[in-house]
């Protein structure tokens, strides 16, 4: 128990005081197997928006919950010197730091753990979804966070990596790009829109 004495100034200039006795008490909070859906933006500046909803199944976005996209699919302003202008993905910006999960079932193809590439630190994993073959690209992870090797076989939710700005990057985001078989770049947010359902 303690006692603080607060004292201010009163209207005709007199001083006031008030005496508080304040006790506090507290039982350790038993969470259970609670898991809070905001716990994947935990990084620095974290930050969720109503871009889309998020479902448990065999097609899911990067990310738990809907996270500002600072740049959609196709020609834009360029955000940094070098970055192109015919954006081949969208950037999603949950905060630096923010753990990257993977959109479907597949085999890592291609990562790179350095920062010597215009993508950074990034993985393409190559999936089949509907019987068609598809590949989902994680570009400018933060250095140290990718989580994944070539060849390694991966389940939707698995984490790829954290948030970061390696590569051309105007700032800390995620660039999320999908492929066809061909090559052939297709607009992320509509592919996942029409894909994750409840």
């Amino acid at each position: 128990m303690s006692s603080d004495t607060t004292e201010a100034s009163g209207s005709a200039g007199e001083a006031q005081s008030l005496d508080l006795d304040i006790q506090v008490t507290g039982a350790p909070l038993d969470r259970g197997t609670y898991v809070s859906a905001s716990a994947i933006t935990t990084g620095v500046y974290a930050q969720t928006a109503s871009t889309f909803v998020n479902y448990s199944g065999a097609i899911q976005w990067p990310f738990l919950t809907g996270v500002p996209i600072s740049s959609g699919f196709g020609w834009r302003e360029s955000p940094c010197p070098g970055c192109p202008q015919d954006h081949n993905g969208i950037d999603m910006n949950p905060g630096a730091g923010s753990a990257i999960q993977a959109v479907a079932d597949g085999v890592v193809r291609e990562a790179s753990a350095s920062d010597s590439s215009q993508w950074g630190v990034y993985a393409i994993i190559d999936h089949v979804v509907d019987g068609e073959k598809i590949s989902s690209l994680y570009a400018h992870m933060a250095v140290g966070t990718l989580a994944l090797r070539v060849g390694d076989s991966v389940s939707v939710g698995d984490l790829v990596g954290k948030v970061g700005d390696t590569g051309l990057s105007g700032g800390p985001h995620l660039h999320l790009g999908m492929m066809r078989a061909d090559g052939t770049y297709i607009d992320p947010y509509a592919w996942l829109s029409a894909k994750v359902k409840p």
